[in-house]
Protein backbone atom coordinates (compact mmCIF):
# COMPACT_ATOMS: atom_id res chain seq x y z
CA UNK A 1 0.00 0.00 0.00
CA UNK A 2 1.14 3.39 -0.80
CA UNK A 3 2.01 6.18 1.49
CA UNK A 4 -1.12 8.33 0.56
CA UNK A 5 -3.23 5.93 1.19
CA UNK A 6 -2.17 5.12 4.75
CA UNK A 7 -1.65 9.26 5.22
CA UNK A 8 -5.76 8.82 4.27
CA UNK A 9 -6.91 6.37 5.98
CA UNK A 10 -5.09 7.89 9.21
CA UNK A 11 -6.53 11.14 8.63
CA UNK A 12 -10.00 9.59 8.08
CA UNK A 13 -9.92 8.22 11.26
CA UNK A 14 -8.86 10.78 13.43
CA UNK A 15 -11.21 12.89 11.69
CA UNK A 16 -13.94 10.25 12.77
CA UNK A 17 -12.45 9.81 16.14
CA UNK A 18 -12.72 14.28 16.75
CA UNK A 19 -15.78 14.85 15.33
CA UNK A 20 -17.61 11.73 17.05
CA UNK A 21 -16.20 13.26 20.41
CA UNK A 22 -17.36 16.49 19.50
CA UNK A 23 -21.01 15.89 18.72
CA UNK A 24 -21.51 13.28 21.53
CA UNK A 25 -19.97 16.14 24.27
CA UNK A 26 -22.48 18.91 22.17
CA UNK A 27 -25.21 16.38 22.37
CA UNK A 28 -24.17 15.98 26.13
CA UNK A 29 -23.84 19.21 27.47
CA UNK A 30 -27.03 20.87 25.63
CA UNK A 31 -29.22 18.14 27.67
CA UNK A 32 -27.43 18.70 30.89
CA UNK A 33 -27.97 22.95 30.29
CA UNK A 34 -31.63 22.13 28.78
CA UNK A 35 -32.92 18.87 29.96
CA UNK A 36 -34.71 18.61 26.64
CA UNK A 37 -35.75 14.87 27.12
CA UNK A 38 -36.44 13.81 23.49
CA UNK A 39 -32.88 15.02 23.37
CA UNK A 40 -31.77 11.59 24.69
CA UNK A 41 -33.47 9.71 22.30
CA UNK A 42 -31.50 11.84 19.48
CA UNK A 43 -28.37 11.44 21.52
CA UNK A 44 -29.34 7.52 21.80
CA UNK A 45 -29.50 7.30 17.73
CA UNK A 46 -26.13 9.38 17.29
CA UNK A 47 -24.39 6.33 19.70
CA UNK A 48 -25.40 3.97 17.79
CA UNK A 49 -24.57 5.43 14.88
CA UNK A 50 -21.31 6.98 15.77
CA UNK A 51 -20.40 3.32 17.07
CA UNK A 52 -21.20 1.59 13.79
CA UNK A 53 -19.31 4.36 11.67
CA UNK A 54 -16.15 4.23 14.47
CA UNK A 55 -15.97 0.12 14.63
CA UNK A 56 -15.64 0.06 10.52
CA UNK A 57 -12.88 2.43 10.41
CA UNK A 58 -11.23 0.52 13.64
CA UNK A 59 -11.58 -2.32 11.78
CA UNK A 60 -10.44 -0.77 8.88
CA UNK A 61 -7.52 0.15 10.70
CA UNK A 62 -6.63 -2.98 12.44
CA UNK A 63 -6.68 -5.14 9.16
CA UNK A 64 -4.52 -2.73 8.14
CA UNK A 65 -2.04 -2.52 10.57
CA UNK A 66 -1.82 -6.40 10.83
CA UNK A 67 -0.63 -5.95 6.56
CA UNK A 68 1.48 -2.81 7.02
CA UNK A 69 3.22 -3.68 10.60
CA UNK A 70 5.50 -0.77 10.29
CA UNK A 71 3.12 1.84 10.06
CA UNK A 72 2.48 2.58 14.05
CA UNK A 73 0.76 5.89 13.26
CA UNK A 74 -2.02 3.45 12.36
CA UNK A 75 -2.39 1.72 16.02
CA UNK A 76 -1.71 5.46 17.23
CA UNK A 77 -4.75 6.25 15.79
CA UNK A 78 -7.18 3.38 16.46
CA UNK A 79 -5.93 4.36 19.88
CA UNK A 80 -6.94 7.70 19.91
CA UNK A 81 -10.28 5.68 18.12
CA UNK A 82 -10.67 3.42 21.33
CA UNK A 83 -10.88 7.06 24.13
CA UNK A 84 -14.02 7.69 22.69
CA UNK A 85 -15.81 4.76 24.19
CA UNK A 86 -15.05 5.44 27.71
CA UNK A 87 -15.99 8.84 27.32
CA UNK A 88 -19.03 7.93 25.85
CA UNK A 89 -19.91 5.12 28.36
CA UNK A 90 -19.44 8.25 31.15
CA UNK A 91 -21.43 10.43 29.37
CA UNK A 92 -24.39 7.55 29.17
CA UNK A 93 -23.83 6.83 32.81
CA UNK A 94 -23.97 10.62 34.34
CA UNK A 95 -27.13 10.89 32.50
CA UNK A 96 -29.18 7.89 33.19
CA UNK A 97 -27.35 6.95 36.83
CA UNK A 98 -27.02 10.91 38.13
CA UNK A 99 -30.10 12.37 39.02
CA UNK A 100 -29.55 16.10 37.88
Amino acid sequence: METTSIDQITAIGKGFAKYSFLIGTALFLIYIVTKFNPLIYVGLLYLSTAMIGNLIILLTLLITIIIYPKDYLLLKTATIMLLNLPIAFLYLLIITEIPL
